[in-house]
């Protein structure tokens, strides 16, 4: 996918920021508009919060709905909430792993050691190496999680950093 957007957009970089931030955001593209879910958003605030030009965002959406691929696939995104700051604020636990995305079996390992330590995963995500500036998998569990599973976690291959909250 990411090569396609590449592709598509190679000869207009501030066109492939919106259309990264549509990805990573889960905003859809429908009969020439962007949606937040059934919200429409308006061309004008999405240039502001981007830093480029309303024609930027017009045509990027234009670009989107001109290739077939493209199209269906912006048009069946829906919107992600990243949970985690509502969940530290509601007494959840918060384990945030960054790690090397290329790596196989990182999520079965982390959520194996959760497992066996009897802790409930409430909510998970992991956000695509390609969209992010820094790879990482969110992990919002029932109960805090205990530091002792720290040099557990670090143990599996390909992780690089923990944080618990």
């Amino acid at each position: 996918m990411w090569s396609k957007l590449v592709e598509k957009f190679e000869k207009y970089p501030s066109q492939i920021v919106v259309a990264k931030e549509f990805l990573r955001l889960g905003i859809s593209v429908k009969n020439g508009k962007a949606y937040c879910g059934n919200i429409e958003l308006v061309p004008t605030k999405i240039a502001e919060a981007l830093g480029v030009d309303r024609k930027v965002v017009v045509m990027a959406i234009q670009n989107i709905e001109s290739d077939e691929e493209l199209r269906r696939v912006y048009s069946s995104l829906k919107p992600v909430a990243n949970i985690a700051e509502v969940a530290r604020i509601l007494g959840f636990g918060v384990l945030e792993v960054y790690a090397d995305s290329r790596k196989v079996g990182i999520v079965a390992a982390i959520s194996s050691i959760l497992a066996r330590e009897n802790i409930s995963i409430r909510y998970m995500l992991a956000e695509d190496p390609d969209l992010s500036i820094e790879s990482k998998l969110v992990i919002v569990t029932e109960t805090k999680i205990p530091g002792k599973l720290v040099d557990e976690f670090l143990k599996v291959e390909g992780v690089e950093k923990i944080v618990i909250s």
